[in-house]
């Protein structure tokens, strides 16, 4: 049986969470030669623009009227981020994060604050607001490109209603009136960085900083009635690279995505809850959602930023039981590890469905990031019903599941609209979750295979010493004795295709990334699923690079190792 893998790719940075690295480059993406720093902004006389799609949002942005480059959109990043090479492009100046320290996610990062004169999608400007600089180059060899940044939640909420439109890839923005906009927390932080004072503490700003400003103005701006408002929190995030798969029809568990289900039939408007505290303001601009999981009352983070549908945290997992199947290595901020699983049942508002397969791991505590001052009064909030932590995470997959999501970030509610009779979803995910649901089960049952290596992503700006026309993934480490090993696969070989697995693509995955038959290979995740998706014994023929030497060489899979007793359920 042949499998075919869809560009359908994807990054998830700071609150948001994971997913595997795509085995084939997003859609289009621009080769490194066509990296444009000053192309021209996307055609707009109102304040639409269009997205691309690639299992995550990207949009253009321009930073300081420089620009468009690609971002982000990401729901689950507290601050907006901005690529190292790009603060550096710009000349921005670098000042330590507010509290010290780094960022947390997939992994931890060090990271800096910087401000931005303005940053515009299509015809929406956000004016000065700050953004965290950090490098996303590890992301440039999973995907083909240099990601330049991420628009976060300090933009997100400033804007009234978000609609985005998956049947057209558009998203719209409603802007606040004057009379109603809502506290801009980076002009504290500005200010702080620029040598003020927090209001309504003694001091003149950050030690190490310069002192304030003669001219420093009181923000006569309010929220609710809240006297100030806490600086945004350092950026959490986490990238999620999750990959659209379909077959042949030919499947041992039925679970291909022509016979998955087409998407909900009902509209629904949930309710979702930020974090605010007295005397302090919006705490934690995340957008929580009331789930049930297995049937048990739970609150999950809904991120834009996250692939994959359902991101559970390791003691989340641990409370339902959940039998974990094959693991595998994510990327965000940094790197992590995650394990693959099945939950019985997911509901959110009217939208149930059952036997799903969902990513566990250890997902980022906001309560770990915030300032001694507010982890003294934890207990006290939590005295009060206030819940700084999630439980899991709600990824994008909701929403590609439906025509349209709207978003008002005034009155806190998401509205969902279906396609209706007739409609096709291009973006839906049922194909994808299909596949991995499917590798879960196969680990499960001993029907895995697997290729005994480990390795990552050749990083973009190293594709030419390479002599690497589309990416490659680096062998770190060949498993003594295993398939690789077996066939000659070597540590330092770059492992770019699988021979001959595409020839048969069907008409509706043209846009899978193949040449000349050959699936593009780009990172371990990839070949972990394609290896769980076969038989062990099954021979495939990889192409390596090695030197100046290219060679092709056939791996027959080993069975994947895992131990257990299979869940009831899916025996």
């Amino acid at each position: 049986m042949k499998r075919w893998t869809k560009a359908l790719a994807a990054v998830v940075m700071l609150a948001g969470l994971l997913a595997p690295v795509t085995l084939t480059q997003a859609q289009d993406a621009p080769k490194p030669a066509e990296e444009k720093k000053t192309e021209a902004a996307p055609d707009s006389d109102s304040l639409t623009v269009p997205f691309e799609f690639e299992g995550l949002i990207f949009i253009q942005v321009k930073v300081n009227g420089k620009g468009p480059y690609k971002f982000l959109f990401d729901s689950g990043a507290t601050q907006s981020v901005i690529n190292d090479r790009l603060a550096d492009e710009l000349k921005l100046e670098k000042h330590d994060m507010p509290g010290g320290g780094g960022v947390q996610g997939v992994g931890t990062a060090e990271a800096k604050m910087v401000i931005l004169d303005n940053l515009e999608i299509g015809n929406y400007a956000r004016g000065k607001c700050v953004a965290a600089s950090m490098n996303l180059d590890h992301m440039s060899g999973s995907l083909g490109y240099h990601m330049m940044g991420i628009v976060g939640q300090n933009v997100i909420k400033m804007i009234k209603q978000v609609d985005i439109d998956f049947s057209e890839s558009t998203l719209s923005f409603t802007q606040y009136g004057e009379d109603e906009m809502p506290r801009d927390q980076d002009e504290m932080i500005i200010n702080m960085l620029e040598g003020g004072g927090m209001p309504g503490f003694p001091g003149g700003g950050i030690p190490g900083l310069p002192g304030p400003k003669k001219d420093d103005k009181k923000d006569d701006k309010k929220d609710d009635g809240d006297e100030f408002s806490a600086p945004a929190l350092p950026p959490m995030s986490n990238y999620y690279l999750f990959q659209e798969m379909g077959g042949d029809g030919d499947d041992d568990h039925g679970t291909e995505a022509a016979d998955a289900p087409q998407g909900p039939t009902e509209a629904q408007t949930l309710e979702y809850k930020t974090v605010k505290l007295p005397m302090i303001g919006e705490l934690v601009p995340y957008w929580y959602l009331d789930v049930k999981v297995n049937g048990e009352d739970k609150t999950f983070m809904f991120d834009t930023g996250a692939s994959m549908l359902l991101a559970l945290g390791k003691e989340l997992g641990d409370d339902l039981g959940c039998t974990t199947s094959f693991g595998y290595p994510v990327k965000g901020i940094g790197k992590g590890e995650a394990l693959s699983t099945m939950v019985e049942s997911f509901q959110v508002g009217n939208l149930i469905e059952e036997d799903l397969p969902a990513t566990v791991m250890e997902l980022p505590k906001m309560s770990d990031q915030l300032p001694d001052m507010v982890k003294m009064i934890i207990p006290m909030l939590k005295g009060q019903g206030i819940t700084l932590d999630f439980d899991g995470i709600v990824g994008i997959s909701l929403a590609a599941r439906y025509k349209k999501m709207s978003v008002n970030t005034s009155t806190k509610k998401i509205e969902l609209t279906p396609y209706e009779k007739g409609e096709t979803n291009k973006v839906s995910p049922y194909g994808g979750e299909a596949f991995f649901k499917d590798d879960v089960i196969r680990t499960w049952h001993g029907k895995a295979g697997k290729f005994g290596l480990t390795g990552d992503s050749v990083p973009l700006e190293e594709w030419k010493k390479h002599g690497l026309e589309s990416g490659g993934m680096l062998v770190e480490e060949v498993e003594e004795g295993g398939a690789a090993a077996k066939a000659g696969i070597k540590k330092d070989d770059i492992i770019t295709h699988l021979v001959g697995v595409a020839e048969d693509v069907p008409d509706d995955m043209e846009d899978a990334e193949v040449k000349d038959g050959d699936v593009i290979v780009r990172d371990l995740p990839s070949l972990i699923m394609t290896a769980a998706s076969m038989d062990p014994g099954t021979e495939l023929t990889v192409r390596v690079k090695r030197g100046e030497e290219t060679l092709e060489l056939k791996v027959k899979l080993d069975k994947y190792g895992w131990e257990g007793t299979v869940p009831e359920r899916w025996k």
